[in-house]
């Protein structure tokens, strides 16, 4: 009967135990690629203040791997994808990939997500995690003043972050998520 009470307990404890070893694994993987994420931003803005010129930091997808680089503007219009594909606007030689293969950029599926700007609606086009207007390039000034927009990040499972850089201040706030959740927080 002892040994019997010691083995449901351990395997209580054990179960627990892993329980809180999978959401923190969990927790350290959203916030990794957060971290990541703000890292890339603040680099491209240093970037663009060193250079005194428009610098973009721009997200795509490459096979099955998530990446960005940082360009420069190089004919004063602005960094654009069409230019970077043309030469026109160079790579300033800073290329990132996600090092986390786990939290990649995405909106959580099977459920309506909570849009984190507007009370009572619901995120729409989530095929589309990467928005900044209606571009994948996150352009900063000289001024250090950014493109405003929003990265959103998903784990696969249950949690997401959205990584947001605000226009002419270019800073940079996160918010959490989990299924199940109303609502976003920090």
């Amino acid at each position: 009967m002892e040994g019997l009470l010691w083995l449901t307990v351990s395997s209580w404890l054990a179960v627990m135990i892993s329980t809180g070893f999978a959401r923190l694994e969990e927790s350290v993987a959203i916030r990794s690629a957060v971290h990541e994420t703000t890292v890339a931003f603040y680099r491209a803005r240093s970037c663009a203040i060193a250079r005194n010129r428009n610098v973009g930091l721009k997200f795509r997808k490459n096979g099955p791997r998530h990446e960005w680089s940082v360009y420069a503007d190089g004919n004063g219009n602005g960094v654009l994808s069409s230019e970077i594909a043309s030469g026109v606007d160079p790579s300033v030689g800073v290329y990132l990939p996600w090092s986390r293969n786990d939290v990649l950029p995405g909106i959580m599926t099977g459920i309506r997500v909570p849009d984190p700007g507007i009370p009572g609606k619901y995120l729409d086009r989530i095929d589309d995690p990467i928005r900044f207007n209606n571009s994948d390039i996150c352009s900063f000034s000289g001024m250090g003043e950014s493109t405003p927009g929003s990265v959103y990040l998903w784990d696969g499972r249950d949690r997401m972050a959205v990584v947001r850089v605000y226009g002419a201040s270019a800073r940079v706030r996160t918010l959490y998520y989990r299924r199940g959740e109303k609502g976003w927080t920090r």
